[in-house]
């Protein structure tokens, strides 16, 4: 990634977690960090943040590991757990950046892997 594009990346990252939304910064933060964090196969365990509910947990769950399985009846349940849609979104928009960082990180992690290996050989 160029200078520019890490730039632009860190102002997502940083609009993401800190502007003023309907859910805290401080929830977006650790959503974000604890999918970036878990491994896909391990069970989740989420920070000791008293924001995270289960029902959250469950949702972001299903986003991290299964995204293309979320429905309507998903967000629904976490309507009926007083999120508003606006909250949904920005935890939906939370968990992806985390999802989408940690498969930057792993991939530049195989390329350094892969580029280390043909140095060595």
């Amino acid at each position: 990634m160029d200078d520019q594009q890490s730039i632009l990346y860190q102002k997502l990252i940083q609009s993401i977690q800190t502007r003023p939304g309907s859910t805290p910064p401080s929830l977006r933060k650790a959503l974000t960090d604890h999918v970036i964090q878990t491994d896909l196969t391990e069970n989740s365990h989420f920070p000791p943040e008293g924001e995270i509910s289960p029902d959250l947990q469950t949702y972001v769950t299903k986003v991290r590991k299964h995204a293309y399985k979320v429905t309507d009846e998903d967000v629904e349940q976490l309507k009926q757990a007083g999120y508003s849609e606006e909250a949904i979104f920005e935890i939906t928009l939370s968990t992806a950046l985390g999802a989408g960082t940690k498969s930057f990180l792993q991939g530049m992690a195989a390329i350094e892997g892969a580029s280390n290996e043909t140095t060595h050989s």
